[in-house]
């Protein structure tokens, strides 16, 4: 009877260590998922998705774009995500320098120039407050650039054009970490 007792009071003890052991793994394995490389754990943005901006995850049509021409090849590009144009992206570029094609990298500056725009990507909320606001000029360092992201651009503006924002991940004017993601193709209107 005494050898029953010392197995069921071993196995009991067996038991409550391999609780132990695996609520350990449980707890170790939920807090490191929280240390990953996309910002502490929130999750990466979306795909951008023909005809749309996705902002912090919420997706909105683009129902209107323009144009502004201020010659050298120098352009701004509207996005109107609402009918009273508060709610928009605003791009400006040179068409030479970042219409080609090929990604910009928005987490850098670009290289010193003359005469030529530097990548800007701002953000219009509902009201019309910017919430993020970017520029590319080396020497502008009180203007951020993004953690994260790529923007490619192609065509012209005054006929059909091909852009897409990816991974964009900015710190906003209001102090917050947000998402920008965007992809539209097709003609543009002369502001």
């Amino acid at each position: 009877m005494k050898t029953t007792s010392f197995f069921a009071s071993c196995a009991k003890a067996a038991f409550a260590l391999a609780a132990v052991v695996m609520m350990s793994a449980a707890f170790t394995a939920c807090s490191s998922s929280d240390d990953d490389d996309n910002g502490g754990g929130t999750p990466p943005p979306p795909a951008p998705r023909a005809g749309t901006v996705t902002i912090d995850g919420t997706k909105k049509p683009i129902l209107m774009t323009e144009y502004e021409d201020y010659g050298n090849d120098n352009y701004s590009l509207y996005l109107y995500l609402s009918a009273d144009r508060k709610e928009k992206v605003i791009i400006f570029l040179n068409k030479d320098l970042h219409m080609t094609g090929s990604p910009v990298d928005l987490t850098k500056k670009e290289k010193e120039h003359k005469g030529k725009f530097y990548w800007t990507v701002n953000y219009y909320d509902a009201n019309g407050k910017r919430i993020i606001e970017t520029w590319g000029k080396p020497d502008r360092q009180d203007y951020p650039v993004f953690k994260t992201g790529t923007l490619t651009m192609s065509g012209d503006p005054k006929g059909t054009i091909n852009i897409k924002l990816e991974n964009g991940r900015v710190k906003g004017t209001d102090g917050k970490e947000h998402t920008l993601v965007l992809s539209y193709s097709g003609p543009m209107t002369k502001a």
